[in-house]
């Protein structure tokens, strides 16, 4: 059995645990919602089954804390590693920012069908006091937060698209944004 000690390495593999439930271990739901973060962008549903079924060995549907913490060290080659404190730094921000831009998603859907389309994100784009944005600067803007391709704007496409936007922002920053653009 692995020790995980509460400080040092211990601190930063249980940050990185995902077990939102509580249960003790990572079921694949709570595997999907740690995965929102644009950190794993690029990770299909098909390869997040995959590197479930890799992560758990014992094969009972439950990533237990010894699996995890042997799957991170296996993975970042010891969780001293720079890259790793980077890597779980930048989920933690994305945690924290998470619901403040689920929210302004909220108040951006005008009309509730929980997607944005053009006219919503060309109405989230303009700024006051700005220069009118156009239908078409408003259209690329949807294009490139659209990665299933649906031509419409989902909760998830937003919040991970204004992550990336944002995560060099300072918190007193980051947080005006938000307030300038529930404003709207």
């Amino acid at each position: 059995m692995i020790d995980i000690d509460s400080s040092g390495t211990g601190k930063l593999i249980q940050n990185a645990f995902a077990d939102f439930g509580h249960s003790g271990g990572i079921e694949f739901p709570e595997m999907l919602a740690a995965m929102a973060s644009p950190e794993y962008e690029h990770i299909t549903f098909m390869d997040a089954v995959k590197k479930f079924k890799e992560i758990n060995k014992s094969e009972d549907g439950v990533v237990s804390t010894e699996e995890f913490v042997k799957y991170f060290l296996a993975e970042f080659g010891g969780v001293n590693d720079k890259s790793f404190e980077a890597h779980m730094l930048t989920i933690e921000k994305f945690m924290s920012r998470k619901p403040a831009l689920e929210k302004l998603f909220e108040h951006l859907d005008k009309d509730k069908n929980g997607k944005l389309d053009e006219k919503e994100v060309q109405a989230m784009l303009q700024l006051p006091g700005e220069a009118k944005v156009t239908g078409e600067q408003a259209f690329r803007v949807l294009k490139s937060m659209d990665s299933n391709h649906n031509g419409k704007v989902e909760k998830s496409e937003l919040v991970r698209a204004m992550f990336k936007q944002t995560k060099n922002l300072s918190e007193q920053m980051f947080a005006q944004l938000m307030k300038i653009m529930s404003s709207k």
